[in-house]
């Protein structure tokens, strides 16, 4: 009757099967274990082979310099054990409860008697011990050509994959994993860890719910992946195809932007390198830029006026036709909710006040980038006060000449260093 209902719903996951094929044949015996209990050593005898049937199990080997190196974490229906088993050798590796687990012990005449009874069980088996070579094999790849960053990026992604659940805004991991036995998947110390995951926290790539680690959905990994691919190899065409596909997804525009920022920045660091010329430093940054406009277009067309948390009126003041740092602060904007009027670059002081005048906006940002045009940001103030238009609106300035005591000298309402910055500062005016 199980199997009939496992049909109705579609095929039995290969872990799961082989769990019902064990418990099926009557053998084995069940046990308990508690988090932390270890089901045998490294160089010990087999005495037993494993099927996990609940909680989770990792296999890990000590290096000869006493650094666990974990290379896989089993779930139920996870064998271990049954390649010593096979070759008649000792464990090479050791496993031990992740958590309060269950599994059923088979003992080696058992486990025998099963492979020469059983074809399905047999045909189960060879897989497992095929995905484990391949999964091994992976993890040498990892360490050969990826740093300690990639690696952990990729083993919480797989993660995710394997043991994860679904959850708002991300793939919650399963087992309940510490910096240190996260440290053990990907070869390196706890304080590489807890360093290098409080980075990601920040750019909102994981993040903790209760006891369990989150992470971004492997989709939405790979569209940040393929933007800072396209920004890296300089290639238009798909940068505009990740870029629809980020706002198809619905992708945090905030990482998007990471994204994009992270390609550019390798760009940079290639370029000091000799590796590329100023034309591709001058195609990347290109891309970099229309793929960014893309997403900021998408979300606002996604978002009507109406909707709007509030709405703010941006330019970069007359003289200045910077607008990379204008169109990012922009872009974080409209992620936050606000509906944003651009005015584009080099705008003079009577347009700012037009703009106010006939939009009625809730916030005017402005930017200089140039020491020569930062005095404008005080002429389009001005402006708004002989039209008597100051006090309708709350006025927020930023630029590279900028300064808090600039920004206060000439009766601006708030100054931030940094497009997130500003984001969370437009926020913070329309709250006072």
């Amino acid at each position: 009757m199980a199997r009939a209902d496992n049909a109705a719903h579609g095929p039995t996951h290969p872990d799961q099967e082989l769990l019902e094929l064990v418990e099926a044949s009557g053998l084995g015996a069940p046990r308990r274990l508690d988090r932390g209990e270890v089901l045998f050593w490294q160089g010990d005898a087999v005495e037993h082979v494993f099927i996990v049937r609940a909680g989770m199990v990792k296999e890990y080997s000590l290096l000869p310099e006493g650094q666990a190196y974990t290379f896989q974490l089993l779930g139920p229906g996870g064998l271990t054990g049954a390649t010593a088993c096979l070759l008649g050798k000792a464990h090479e590796s050791i496993a031990q409860a992740l958590d309060e687990a269950e599994v059923i012990s088979l003992s080696p005449a058992e486990f025998d008697r099963l492979l020469s009874t059983n074809p399905s069980f047999s045909a189960l088996v060879m897989k497992r011990l095929a995905q484990g070579v391949q999964a091994i094999a992976g993890k040498a790849r990892d360490l050969g050509f990826l740093d300690v960053q990639q690696r952990l990026k990729h083993s919480l992604l797989e993660l995710a994959r394997e043991h994860g659940i679904p959850t708002q805004g991300g793939i919650q991991i399963e087992p309940e994993l510490t910096h240190e036995e996260i440290g053990e998947l990907v070869a390196a110390n706890r304080s590489t860890i807890t360093v290098l995951l409080n980075a990601l926290k920040k750019r909102g790539l994981v993040w903790k719910q209760g006891r369990h680690w989150v992470v971004i959905s492997p989709q939405h990994a790979q569209v940040l992946d393929g933007l800072r691919a396209a920004v890296v190899g300089g290639r238009e065409w798909e940068a505009n195809d990740w870029a629809a596909e980020a706002v198809a997804q619905g992708v945090n525009p905030s990482l998007a932007l990471d994204a994009l920022c992270s390609g550019m920045r390798q760009v940079e660091q290639m370029y000091v390198a000799e590796e590329l010329d100023l034309t591709d430093l001058i195609g990347s940054a290109a891309v970099m830029k229309q793929a960014m406009a893309a997403i900021a277009a998408g979300m606002a067309a996604a978002q009507s006026a109406a909707d709007a948390l509030a709405s703010v009126v941006i330019g970069t003041v007359q003289g200045d036709i910077h607008d990379l740092g204008k169109n990012i602060v922009s872009m974080l904007l409209t992620a936050r909710g606000f509906h944003v009027i651009d005015l584009g670059v080099d705008v003079p002081a009577e347009r700012f006040v037009e703009a106010v005048r006939q939009q009625r906006p809730d916030i005017l940002a402005m930017s200089a980038l140039l020491t020569t045009t930062a005095q404008n940001l005080r002429t389009v103030i001005q402006a708004l006060d002989a039209a008597g238009l100051r006090s309708q609106v709350k006025v927020m300035v930023g630029g590279e000449p900028i300064t808090p005591h600039l920004a206060a000298e000439i009766g601006a309402d708030g100054y931030a260093p940094t497009a997130r910055e500003a984001a969370a500062l437009a926020w913070q005016l329309l709250h006072d």
